[in-house]
């Protein structure tokens, strides 16, 4: 397995961050001296919380299983239901989007940040939560993740069963600490920065 783009997000909305990888081999001709093939098909891999993964790039759809020279991946929740997207570039083809369909009854939310005294999209701004059932979660604003791709800025976390926020602590590139409390899931929700 080769892999190019790689993104770590909840896909599956559970609380745990998963693994996607954009794969294809970097040699164009390693079939001629070697098993292996240049085209490969893209992998997702479940976090199942005990610090193993599991592969489940079989259940991701038939166009999934295509094999392609991928390379780079931009990730987003590109039709705000609350599901991270996925978007494949393909070296000599058509770039590929993956719409994320899963179901299942967990909840999520995404943080829109404004900056006022930091930058306009809040880059670089470390984001601390708190469900109602006590889970810890730690992410950052970032368009930067992987090879020739910016993905989307907002920040993305899946709550699983927990239908409230209880709490989410921003910590801004200026400096300033943010604390926001029982936030509802399920929702896009715009935070500005305040400026003290």
């Amino acid at each position: 397995m080769s892999g190019w783009g790689n993104g770590i997000f909840d896909f599956d909305n559970d609380g745990w961050k998963d693994l996607f990888v954009a794969r294809s081999n970097v040699l164009d001709n390693i079939a001629q001296f070697s098993n292996r093939k240049y085209e490969e098909p893209n992998s997702v891999l479940r976090n199942l919380g005990n610090g193993k993964f599991q592969d489940v790039s079989s259940e991701a759809g038939p166009d999934f299983q295509v094999a392609a020279a991928h390379r780079g991946v931009a990730f987003g929740d590109i039709d705000n239901d609350g599901r991270i997207d996925a978007v494949v570039t393909v070296l000599n083809g058509s770039l590929k989007y993956f719409h994320n369909i899963s179901k299942n009854s967990n909840h999520w939310i995404i943080l829109k940040l404004v900056g006022k005294k930091s930058n306009r999209m809040g880059l670089g701004a470390k984001v601390r939560i708190t469900g109602e059932d006590g889970k810890v979660q730690y992410n950052h604003a970032t368009t930067a993740v992987g090879y020739a791709c910016a993905s989307d800025s907002r920040v993305h976390f899946g709550l699983g069963g927990s239908r409230v926020v209880r709490e989410i602590e921003i910590t801004w590139p200026s400096g300033t600490r943010q604390v926001l409390r029982d936030v509802p899931s399920d929702q896009i929700l715009k935070v500005d920065e305040q400026v003290q």
